[in-house]
Parts: C-alpha cells; structure tokens; sequence
C-alpha cells in the first residue's frame, strides 16, 4: 500500500478531485475542509480506526505474550524460563531480544514497575528504517482519506456519470448510427455562413449547430400540436404547445370569437369546442344571477310573503 506508484497514483487522483470540486464548487472554503480532513484523519490514525490501515494484525499475538514480571524477584528467576520465553516477551514489548540469556533476563527485569516511556530509547528494537516506512504509510493514508472525503462529496455527479454510460452502452445499433449523424458536421473555419448539416432537420441550438438527437428526443420535439384557434398554427414539443396558451398568438384567437381567455379554456385548441364551452359557461352563470320576476318578493296588507309575479297577478285581480 505505501509504494511509491501508489502514493502516486493518490496523490493524482486526490488533485483531480480537489479540482474537479474547485470548478464546479468555487464558492466552497478548501481550505477549511482540508483542515477538518486532516484532523479527521489524525484522530483516526492514532486510534488504528482508519479504513484500510488499522493496526498490526500480529500486535494482538504480540500482547498475548507480555510476561507478567509480578512473581520474579531477580533476572535469575527469570532465566529460569528459558531463552524463547524471554525472546517473545522482550518482543511484545518491542525490545531488544538478542545476547545473552542473562542479558535478556536483565533487560526485561529492568521494566518491572517501570513505564515503557520512561525506559532508555537504545533499548527499543525499532529501527529507523522502520519509522521511515511508517511515515511513509501515514502519508499515503492521509491521501486516501482526501480522495474518500472529495468522492464522497460528488457521490451525486459520480451516480450521474455512470449512469450516462450505462445508457449508451445499452444503446440499439440504430440508436449508435443517429448518435454518428448527428455528429457528422461540416467544418468550415473561412466561411462562417455555411449551412450545418441536419439531415434530420433538428432545431439549432444556441451554438447555431443542431442540438443532439437525444436531447430532440427527450422534450418531444418530434411531436407537433396543431391549434385552430390559433390559425392552425402548429407548435414543436408539448412544453411549447402548453406555454402557447398564454402568448398573444392564443389570446388574439380568442378575442377574436369573444371568448375570454381564461383557464377554463385551457388545452381547447378547437373553435367549435372553445365556443360550446363559452355557451356552457354563460348559462351556468345565467342560473346563478338574480331574477326579479322570482326571487324578488312582496308582502301583502295581511302579512303573506309572495313572488313579485304573484303579487302583480293579484294586484291585477283586485285581490290585494
């Protein structure tokens, strides 16, 4: 993991993200999150928690071997337990394990009751070779977690991405040759007048160049909406032919056959179907106005509460 084309390869890799991010991102604090990246990391490191990088699988063996020095009274008793014995315990206490069987029995009595920090630095087997390399290897670490963190970040554009192409990989042969035409563009850098090819007649885009088939696919521009409320006027795409009934084109049609433009009309394209609506609308409303020859009313000299039209009857009559 700490060779030197691995580091590379991560350190690569964590610039491209960090740049990736920069473009699309440029309002984001780098340097803040690069401290809490760091921080983050350093506080997993100590504790052998970081991902891919925990501690020494034989450190456990190792601690199953630490002597308890609690029983012996003397390096001499310690001898007693042989050469082996006293080689796997200086080991798990990462101490020299070599000489003699009565310098070993010396060097580990020497740490009883005693803090290992507080022992002679010569006494300690790790070389510095060893602590080379483990710099090393938190260096690397370090880059892994800068690209763990940034990748985790464009998790959504990194989803997007594969799933763009595992569309085009699941595109139709016919699908692949209308991807090729439209790319087939006559390229003419003297003469900025010339006609793009678009053999398919596609709109233009704001480049002037025809837009991509799938993009022509996807707002359904193929399909066109004729409105004779409009003159027949046919429009491109459904989000025009939806947008259209509130432009003038629509609003002058229906000024035209005095009929307000309102919602009500909304997706009504046929002068026949705007008008019988209209003729619906206005007798609904009709019902719902106040007529006098019914719903005004008049009370006699006796007190009875009738209808304007009753008590015009009964005036007539002579009856009131």
């Amino acid at each position: 993991q700490s060779s030197g084309i691995n580091a590379e390869y991560g350190g690569t890799l964590r610039d491209y993200l960090v740049g990736f991010m920069e473009r699309i991102n440029p309002l984001m604090n780098f340097e803040k999150e690069r401290e809490r990246i760091h921080d983050d990391f350093e506080e997993k490191w100590e504790m052998g928690t970081f991902p891919g990088w925990g501690r020494d699988p034989t450190s456990a063996m190792k601690t199953g071997n630490i002597l308890d020095l609690t029983p012996f009274d003397s390096p001499e008793e310690l001898a007693s337990l042989g050469l082996d014995r006293l080689k796997t315990a200086l080991q798990a206490l990462n101490l020299k394990c070599g000489g003699t069987l009565m310098e070993r029995a010396q060097r580990l009595f020497s740490t009883k009751g005693r803090d290992l920090n507080d022992l002679d630095p010569s006494v300690y087997a790790k070389s510095k070779k060893s602590m080379e390399e483990s710099v090393r290897q938190q260096e690397v670490a370090l880059l892994e977690a800068f690209v763990y963190h940034y990748t985790e970040l464009l998790s959504e554009q990194r989803a997007g991405t594969r799933e763009n192409v595992e569309r085009r990989q699941a595109r139709t042969a016919d699908e692949v040759d209308d991807d090729e035409d439209e790319d087939v563009v006559e390229e003419d850098d003297d003469d900025e007048d010339v006609v793009p090819y678009n053999p398919k007649n596609l709109p233009l885009g704001w480049d002037g160049k025809p837009i991509p088939y799938w993009l022509y696919k996807l707002h359904g521009l193929n399909l066109y909406f004729n409105c004779e409320i409009c003159g027949n006027f046919k429009y491109r795409g459904p989000k025009a032919f939806q947008r259209h009934f509130a432009e003038w084109r629509h609003a002058h049609g229906m000024r035209c056959l005095n009929i307000p433009n309102t919602a009500h009309f909304a997706n009504v394209t046929l002068i026949e179907d705007a008008r019988a609506l209209w003729e619906k609308i206005r007798a609904e409303k009709n019902k719902e106005k106040f007529q006098k020859e019914y719903e005004e009313e008049f009370e006699d000299s006796h007190g009875n509460v009738v209808s304007r039209k009753v008590f015009n009857d009964l005036k007539r009559q002579g009856l009131l």
